[in-house]
């Protein structure tokens, strides 16, 4: 059976979080981050999740941050 990649995404504002959301789908992954209001965002948690306890995360507090970030974890 092969393993999917599981994202997850946390929006924080005013240290409280505001919006969430878990998908194994990149498409609707993708779609969800560029519905993301970005003048008033503190930080945007993103973890990639591998299977078999392997994950990367991490905080973002720019669009181009946590794009460049989720490119570098989906990398083949």
């Amino acid at each position: 059976m092969k393993s999917r990649l599981n994202f997850t995404y946390k929006v924080t504002r005013n240290d409280k979080v505001v919006a969430k959301g878990q998908t194994h789908f990149i498409r609707r992954f993708y779609n969800r981050i560029r519905s993301i209001k970005w003048q008033d965002v503190q930080s945007v948690y993103l973890r990639v999740n591998y299977g078999n306890g392997f994950h990367n995360d991490g905080d973002y507090q720019s669009k181009r941050e946590l794009l460049e970030a989720l490119d570098a974890f989906t990398e083949r």
